[in-house]
Parts: structure tokens; sequence; C-alpha cells
């Protein structure tokens, strides 16, 4: 566990899944292409599907946080700061 405990590594996993997730889930959700997310921008269930992408994050983080590894906390929580201003820009 003390290799996986930095700054660096939680930031980038937890900026990276939730853009990995979004992108592997959008087609089997919506049944659209990717090339027509700006047109559901304004639909209600957007922002809680943007939620859902944020899940696994949580999932890492929990883990870290039960495993004491604090340092990649730090990190993932900074890597989902870029989403969360995104929700509150959006839905606001």
């Amino acid at each position: 566990m003390k290799k996986l405990n930095k700054i660096w590594i939680g930031l980038l996993i937890c900026f990276v899944l939730p853009l990995l997730t979004f992108l592997a889930t959008w087609t089997a959700v919506s049944h659209t292409p990717i090339s027509e997310v700006y047109t559901w921008l304004h639909a209600p269930v957007f922002m809680q599907y943007l939620l859902f992408c944020m899940l696994p994050d949580l999932v890492f983080l929990f883990w870290a946080y039960k495993t004491d590894s604090f340092s990649f906390c730090r990190g993932g929580v900074l890597g989902l700061a870029p989403y969360l201003c995104m929700l509150f820009y959006l839905f606001t």
C-alpha cells in the first residue's frame, strides 16, 4: 500500500476514472452517440448521470481512507474538484 500512497496517483486516477466511466457507459445508457452530449446538457437526468460517473472515484477514496492512504485521498479530492465545479456551474 505504501507505493500507492502518492498524491499524483490519486489525482490521476480520480481525474481520469469519471471520464472513462462516462465514455464507457454513455451509449449504453442514452442510446445516442457521444457527439449528441450537448443536446443532453439541459436534461434533468444528465446531472444524475454525471454523479453516477463519479461513483467509482468515491469507491477508490473510501478504500484509500480505510487503508490509511491519506496522500492518495488528497490527490483524489483534487482530481474530483474539476467535476464538482462543472456540476455546480452547469446546474445552478
